[in-house]
């Protein structure tokens, strides 16, 4: 039985390329059934490239391959509907090439689209980064953020590959427009106060996290932590993954992640859980959610 449903979404670039060893860190910790999908937006279909790309994951118990019609933000929403996925794999861009004005994130789209986690990386990071096993996993939380959604998931994952989690946290700096959003959106204004409100959050829970917290820009201090900490992962909310309103992109966070990012989107069903997952397997997400209510 597939533990991790993996839809792994390419163009041939090299971050593609490079994400192949991440995928293969998966598959070493968990048992992956894997969807290699090539969006063929109306060009000629690339089969050769399609069957060579990543021609290893043939060895996995469960692989196959498919062309998807269209652009590959609907081809690849398009296929989560029909089929239920863990993680859809959307490396970031290739370094080089010139800023595209108006240009629409596949990534931001997929998050958008809310069918399933989206794993993606920053521009610079490198195959090599992907060491095995999994050894730290970080998610960020937001002061009173009331979507934890991406922290039981990243509580059951950590628990799961046998990972140590890590909780990373920023507290805003005080200054009058942080005042005025308190009406709003009241949050910690204290590093302790936000560790003290993590702290009861996981009150009881038999794998106590380490909490990290700082003062400042969250998209500045959240990619220094995960590298402090030593993060292989890294789980994020849609609002810490995404910028901008009218043509939405991928974060200063993500692209300046010292590791693999898990997007965890907004829209995803409340009652989503990773395949591995049963009523017994999975008492941190459990917990959680009676501590919540």
């Amino acid at each position: 039985m597939s533990e991790l449903n993996i839809l792994f979404a390419t163009n041939f670039s090299d971050s593609c390329f490079r994400a192949i060893r991440a995928v293969a860190q998966l598959a070493d910790a968990i048992n992956v059934r894997l969807t290699v999908a090539h969006a063929n937006h109306g060009g000629l279909p690339r089969h050769r490239d399609l069957h060579s790309f990543f021609a290893e994951a043939d060895h996995f118990g469960r692989c196959r391959r498919v062309t998807l019609d269209g652009s590959p933000v609907e081809g690849i929403v398009a296929l989560s509907r029909q089929e239920r996925f863990d993680l859809i794999i959307s490396p970031g861009s290739d370094r080089l090439g010139l800023p595209r004005p108006f240009h629409r994130s596949i990534r931001a789209g997929l998050l958008q689209a809310g069918t399933a986690p989206v794993w993606t990386t920053s521009r610079g990071l490198e195959e090599g980064d992907f060491r095995r096993p999994i050894r730290t996993v970080a998610v960020a939380m937001d002061g009173w953020d009331s979507n934890l959604q991406h922290l039981h998931l990243a509580s059951a994952f950590a628990e799961r590959v046998g990972a140590r989690l890590h909780l990373l946290t920023v507290v805003p700096d005080i200054h009058e427009g942080t005042l005025v959003s308190q009406a709003v959106a009241p949050q910690p204004l204290h590093p302790d106060r936000a560790i003290a409100r993590l702290e009861k959050l996981l009150a009881g829970w038999h794998r106590v996290p380490v909490i990290d917290a700082a003062v400042g820009s969250a998209s500045r201090h959240i990619p220094r932590m995960a590298a402090k900490c030593d993060a292989d992962l890294l789980f994020l909310s849609q609002a810490q993954s995404t910028s901008g309103v009218f043509i939405p992109g991928i974060s200063r966070t993500v692209n300046h992640a010292p590791c693999a990012v898990v997007s965890v989107p907004a829209a995803l069903p409340a009652s989503f859980r990773w395949s591995f997952q049963t009523p017994v397997a999975a008492p941190a997400a459990a917990l959680l959610d009676t501590v919540y209510a």
